[in-house]
């Protein structure tokens, strides 16, 4: 992995960095209006798979931002841009969720529990997300809420009740 460059978040008790790495796989779409915030698990054997996948001009698939195990936030795509992450999509009336949404990627097999440090990692960058683009909670959603006959990441053992209890999402 190159790393590109390092941003530092501090926000009282926020502090978090992340680290830009890059994807080539987005569009630029001028003054996008962010509606919504989608969490993924990578459904990969490991961390540098996952990497090498949201890079490949041949997947043609990113995200915003890809959450390590140990609770490392990246960034691939910038909030600005159009990230390729949630493919054929619906939600209410909108359609192809791509353009309206940033997507973060969470490495995790989809079989195996998620770490609390990759999930305290994902709630902060959540609460300041939905700071900076004034996201509803009910807009933080799964992958397999916007396209249930497709996907079904980030599956039965994420644990959208912590995310619940930090007003992060409704309750499930």
């Amino acid at each position: 992995m190159i790393f590109i460059a390092k941003t530092s978040i501090k926000k009282g008790n926020m502090d978090f960095k992340i680290n830009y790495i890059g994807s080539k796989n987005f569009d630029v779409k001028n003054n996008r209006n962010i509606k919504y915030l989608i969490i993924h698990y990578t459904g990969m054997k490991n961390q540098a798979s996952a990497v090498q996948r949201l890079q490949s001009r041949v997947a043609k698939v990113s995200s915003h931002y890809l959450i390590s195990k140990k609770g490392k936030i990246y960034q691939l795509v910038r909030d600005e841009n159009v990230a390729w992450h949630a493919g054929k999509s619906r939600w209410e009336k909108d359609i192809n969720l791509n353009s309206k949404s940033i997507g973060i990627e969470l490495v995790n097999n989809g079989k195996e529990i998620f770490p609390k440090n990759q999930i305290k990692s994902l709630c902060k960058l959540l609460i300041d997300l939905k700071k900076k683009h004034k996201i509803n909670t009910k807009y933080i959603l799964g992958h397999e809420d916007i396209a249930p006959k497709r996907k079904k990441d980030p599956g039965p053992k994420f644990p959208w009740s912590t995310l619940a209890d930090l007003k992060l999402s409704k309750k499930r």
